[in-house]
Parts: C-alpha cells; structure tokens; sequence
C-alpha cells in the first residue's frame, strides 16, 4: 500500500487526466456508488463516500472540523482509499484534501465542456482551496481571454489572481463581465444574483451542502438548464432544491453524458455540485494509475 500526502497527490494529478477519468467513470454502466454517509458529534461533521468500479472500491473519509483553523490545521481533513475488488488489498491511502480539489475542479471542467464555457473571461468568486483547485484546473485546460477573481478577503484574492495572471474584481464586475463564473465559497446568503448576469453565461456553484448558499433565485428562475453532478443535490444543497429548480430545467451530469438528457445552450446554464463517490473513486484510480509510473 502506498501512502500519499498532499505534496505528492499534487504532482501525481494531470487534470486532462483527471477529466477524462471522471468522464469514463459516468459512462461505465458497471460503476456504483453507495448513498454518503455522514454523522456530526462534538461539533464537526463526518462523512464515508463509497464508490466501485473498474475492478476496484473506493472509500473517503472526510469531516469538517470547525475548530481546526484556529490551531492552525485544515477546516476539512480525510482520507481517500483504493482497494482491488478481487482480492481487498488497499491499494493506496492518499490525503483527500488535495484529491477532493482536483476531483471537484475537474468534474466543473468537464461540466463546463457540456455547457459551452470554456471561452471567454472567467471569473472565480472565493480565494479558498476550491478557488484554487479550480484555477488551477480550467486555466490548464482552457485558453480564457481574462480571469477576475473576488473574494471579501481583498489581499489574500489579489494573490490568487496574481498567480493566474488574473486581476482582483468587485463582485459586480466578475458577475457582469464575465462568461463563465465559479462560485466556490462558505457563504450562507447568495453571491451569484441573476439580475447581474449577462445574456449568455455559464455559471458553475461548488459551495455544497447546506447552509451554503451561493445562488439567489432569480439566477435559477433565468437559467434554461440547471446541470446538477449528482440527484443528491436536491436533498443536500441549499440552491437547487425542488422548489427553485423545475423539474424541466434539470439535467443530472451522467445522464447528459450519456445522451439521454438534454441541456438547451445559450441563456443562463448552472451547475450545482455537491459531490458524488464516483467522482472519488475516478480520482483515486488517476491517482493509482499514476503511481505505476512513479519509482
């Protein structure tokens, strides 16, 4: 079994890689995943992510641990694990910290395909892990004539845009000048508002489960296709719930792969994610498979 902390996981990851092998994953008919888990005691929250396919089972273990920053560790700690279905050997126990952010940035990368935003100016609300993750990933992929970035913390946003050759934006001019927007924050009141938004744009909301909320109704109400990774969302988001997202406006990721939903282009397009096992176990594959060729 191999062990692998977050500096290593880094260098491991190629996200066309990444992509792809989520993109597989959702089209195999054999891959499974078990509801999530979760359990909260003592003030944090802890979930088990179980996933099978491709000859193997995943298992993440994550919790969010509210207290965690003020000692200096991370607000969200856990573990990925790879085990071969044929024999349960534990394949590889990777940090589920840096796994998480690729695997999420990847599937808003491969949703972003989909939904025809992958040109224009990007902008990027939040300056946090999955802002980065998410930067990181899209500006590998795709060629953006800008990149804006905002979060209420100016300082710590100005450096993220630095380091994409980006610039630090209100919230107002990332969500009126930009083509594709990522929200990806801890907010409980909105940040996405539709009457701010352009004619044509892409609009991808990683900030998951509740109470976080990052779009405002009337952002719902203008999109002609809500794409959500997983239907768990419904259930688990504070965004796209039954009551703000029509039932005809919803497409799930893997049924849009496989061609047996549709998403109308143009207008206003969200994706909502929350996180699915499969999206775990497609990393913990990448991340496998990578190791072959590693000494």
């Amino acid at each position: 079994m191999r062990i692998l902390g977050p500096e290593l996981v880094d260098s491991l990851v190629d996200p066309r890689l990444m992509v792809e092998e989520i993109r597989r994953i959702l089209l195999d008919e054999g891959a499974v995943e078990a509801p999530r888990a979760s359990l909260e005691h003592g003030g944090s929250w802890f979930g088990v992510m179980p996933a099978a396919g491709r000859g193997f089972y995943s298992l993440k273990l994550v919790g969010v641990y509210p207290d965690n920053p003020g000692r200096g560790l991370p607000l969200v700690r856990g573990r990925l694990l790879l085990v071969d279905a044929r024999t349960g050997e534990v394949l590889l126990d990777a940090d589920a910290g840096p796994a998480t952010g690729w695997r999420t940035a990847a599937a808003t990368a491969l949703a972003l395909e989909l939904l025809g935003g992958t040109r224009g100016v990007l902008g990027v609300i939040g300056a946090g892990v999955q802002a980065r993750y998410h930067l990181e990933v899209l500006t590998r992929l795709y060629a953006y004539t800008r990149i804006l970035v905002y979060s209420r913390g100016r300082a710590r946003a100005e450096g993220l845009a630095r380091r994409y050759n980006g610039s630090f934006a209100s919230l107002g001019e990332v969500l009126r000048g930009s083509d594709v927007i990522v929200a990806a924050t801890t907010a409980t009141e909105p940040v996405v508002h539709g009457s701010m938004l352009g004619d044509d744009v892409v609009v991808a909301s990683v900030g998951a489960p509740r109470p976080v909320r990052e779009l405002d109704r009337e952002t719902l109400s203008r999109a002609s296709c809500i794409l959500i990774d997983t239907p768990m969302v419904l259930e688990e988001s504070g965004d796209v719930t039954p009551e703000t997202a029509p039932s005809h406006k919803l497409a799930e990721l893997r049924g849009l792969l496989k061609g047996g939903e549709k998403c109308p282009g143009g207008g206003v397009r969200v994706y909502k994610s929350v996180g699915r096992p499969l999206f775990d176990l497609a990393a913990a594959i990448l991340l496998h498979d990578r190791l072959e060729h590693v000494p």
